[in-house]
């Protein structure tokens, strides 16, 4: 039987039983569905009860008060262990919204790429929790953008080009957290790290299911939608920033900082006197080989050209030769939208009616170079009009971009300033 166990960790979220009703209401076969659930609550939250699943055979829950959870990476891992032997499994976030037949969908598309370990996985499009609209009919494909200074890659969804004369998933080169969908015994060969945090769980993620023989696809058709602006929902961040109030006696950035220190030993970045196994990457693929597949060196903390342009992978190490060589710049600058601000407030009425700020730099190719979301305590009010960037690249900055995104899903008020070198 094509049984799925579905994997969610969720945090004091209000999204978790909509998300469930949702992917139970648009599957063809909800008979053959299993649910892994970290429900992770604050008795506060009266709204946060999974009471009426209790009984339901097809739900495993483990609920653990909030003040004892050790974030994301910890919860997967407590999830994992849920897995009694469906055939596939599908990991998400605690805030989905899904294609009607989507279970069918997505066996088809695993089925399409004739390999024996596939992985189909994106940054999925968005939606609004407020009215349940569906935005992006576009498939997307991650793009890496940079390496942070912990060593950690940022991504970003980039549109599939001329996705609607696709018939099949295209290969990729990253695993997105949120969604990926794949052979049930995924959950036995990768375990997931519970010392991770949250950063770095896509690249673990990625290298680690490559060296353990998986090959990563996108889909070309968006399945399911994901909920990215974090709005109304209490992160496990918010909780956790002093030492005094939960019962782990630490704050979120210690965890982060050690999952962080952890992480660059997995990617061969430094020597931090970890034991990493059984946590540590596959034997069928080696670190180096998945390096060469992505376009992407760790130690030197460099990307590809085919990797950043999002070309289908492998990478053709050949098309930029000294990708690992040649020297990279560093820039800093400020991106300052102050005198524009008002006009984007006044013509939105409110800052409740905007979704996020996205400032980003651009070569004069379009590429992306650096890119941050604002979200809504930072830019509120015009808390924050102005942003200091750094960044090393081997491609010269020519533009800073400033672009809105409403509540009605809409871009608006794209601020497009040159850089003067």
């Amino acid at each position: 039987m094509e049984s799925i166990f579905i994997q969610i960790p969720s945090y004091r979220d209000p999204e978790l039983l909509p998300t469930i009703k949702d992917i139970l209401a648009t599957a063809i076969h909800p008979e053959r569905l299993t649910f892994g659930i970290c429900h992770q609550f604050h008795p506060d939250d009266i709204w946060d009860n999974l009471q009426e699943y209790k009984d339901d055979p097809r739900f495993r829950i483990i609920s653990v008060p909030w003040d004892e959870s050790r974030g994301l990476c910890w919860a997967r891992h407590l999830i994992q262990k849920l897995w009694k032997g469906e055939k596939w499994t599908l990991q998400l976030d605690s805030h989905h919204r899904m294609l009607h037949g989507w279970d069918q969908a997505l066996i088809y598309m695993a089925n399409q790429t004739e390999v024996s370990k596939p992985m189909l996985t994106t940054y999925c499009g968005m939606y609004n929790p407020k009215t349940n609209e569906k935005i992006c009919e576009a498939p997307y494909k991650m793009l890496p953008v940079k390496f942070t200074s912990a060593g950690t890659i940022v991504f970003t969804p980039s549109e599939i080009e001329r996705w609607q004369s696709l018939s099949k998933p295209i290969p990729g080169r990253f695993v997105s957290g949120h969604f990926y969908f794949t052979l049930g015994i995924h959950c036995k060969e990768y375990l997931y790290d519970p010392n991770l945090y949250f950063q770095g769980d896509e690249i673990s993620l990625s290298v680690r299911s490559y060296s353990l023989g998986y090959d990563i696809f996108h889909p070309h058709r968006t399945v399911v939608w994901h909920e990215y602006t974090r709005d109304g929902r209490t992160k496990h961040w918010d909780d956790f920033k002093n030492e005094s109030t939960n019962k782990l006696n630490t704050t979120w950035y210690k965890i982060d900082e050690a999952s962080k220190s952890r992480l660059r030993q997995l990617l061969g970045m430094e020597e931090n006197g970890y034991t990493l196994y059984p946590h540590d990457i596959g034997r069928i693929r080696t670190l180096k080989e998945y390096e060469d597949y992505a376009g992407v060196d760790f130690k030197l903390r460099r990307l590809h050209l085919d990797a950043k342009d999002g070309k289908i992978p492998p990478t053709v190490l050949s098309r930029d030769d000294n990708w690992r060589t040649v020297s990279q710049t560093l820039y800093k600058g400020t991106v300052d939208w102050s005198k524009e601000y008002p006009n984007i407030q006044k013509s939105l009425g409110c800052t409740c009616n905007i979704s996020f700020i996205m400032v980003a730099i651009e070569d004069e190719t379009g590429r992306t170079l650096y890119r941050e979301d604002l979200n809504k305590s930072e830019y509120k009010n015009g808390a924050l009009t102005t942003l200091a960037y750094e960044f090393e690249s081997t491609e010269t900055p020519v533009k800073s971009i400033v672009w809105t995104y409403t509540t009605k899903n809409e871009w608006v008020h794209k601020i497009e300033k040159q850089i003067i070198s």
